[in-house]
C-alpha cells in the first residue's frame, strides 16, 4: 500500500506540474503568464490574454489533468480516503509545478477533474449553479465560489457520501482558497504592472 500511495503521490505531481496554459500562451503568442495580465497560469488568464477559444482548450486541459489523476488512483487500486493523494498530488503539481520553478495557477480546474471522477453527477450539479451565478452576478470568482461550496453540500445531503468524505471534500477545496492567498502578492503586483 505504502508503495501505491508514493507511486500515485508522485506521478499526479509530475502530471499536475505540465502547465499547460503556460505552453498555449508562450507559443502562440510569446508571452509568460507569470508576468502577464493576471500573474497567473491558469486558463482564465489565457482566455483574456490569447483568445476565448485557448483559454477554453486550456481550462479542458487542466481539467484533464485532474481526471487524469483520478484515473491514476483507481489504477493503483486506492480507494477512498486514499485516493486523495491524487487529487493532492495533481493541486500541488499545478500550483507549483516543477518545470516552472514552483509559479503555477491557482488550481481550480484540475481540482474540478479530480472531483468529477469522484463523483460526475455532484459536479454538473455545481457546474450548473456555477453557471447560473456567473449569468447572474458576471462575478467569476463569486460563481466559481459558489459552485466550490455546493459540492460537499451535494455530496453529504444529496448523494449520501459519509461525513468524513464531505469533511474531506471540505478541506482539499480550502486548498485551493490557500493557494489564492499565497498568489495574492504576486498578482497584485503583475496587476498594477499590466493594468488587469
Amino acid at each position: 500500500m505504502v508503495t501505491q500511495i508514493v507511486t500515485a503521490a508522485v506521478i499526479t505531481y509530475l502530471l499536475g506540474s505540465i502547465p499547460f496554459s503556460f505552453l498555449i500562451a508562450y507559443y502562440i503568442k510569446g508571452i509568460d503568464l507569470r508576468f502577464t495580465g493576471e500573474g497567473n497560469v491558469g486558463a482564465r488568464n489565457v482566455w483574456h490574454l490569447v483568445g476565448k477559444k485557448y483559454g477554453i482548450l486550456a481550462a479542458l486541459l487542466d481539467v484533464g489533468k485532474g481526471l487524469g489523476a483520478f484515473g491514476v488512483g483507481r489504477a493503483l487500486q486506492l480507494d477512498l480516503p486514499w485516493l486523495w493523494i491524487c487529487g493532492l498530488g495533481v493541486i500541488s503539481g499545478h500550483g507549483f509545478p516543477v518545470f516552472l520553478k514552483g509559479r503555477g495557477g491557482k488550481g481550480a480546474a484540475a481540482a474540478l477533474g479530480f472531483l468529477l471522477g469522484l463523483n460526475p453527477a455532484a459536479l454538473l450539479l455545481s457546474g450548473a449553479l456555477m453557471g447560473f451565478i456567473y449569468l447572474l452576478s458576471r462575478n467569476f470568482h463569486l460563481a466559481l465560489g459558489t459552485g466550490m461550496t455546493a459540492i460537499p453540500l451535494l455530496w453529504y445531503f444529496l448523494f449520501h457520501h459519509s461525513l468524513a468524505d464531505s469533511l474531506s471534500a471540505i478541506g482539499f477545496l480550502l486548498l485551493l482558497g490557500i493557494k489564492r492567498v499565497i498568489d495574492e502578492p504576486h498578482m497584485r503586483k503583475i496587476k498594477q504592472v499590466s493594468g488587469w
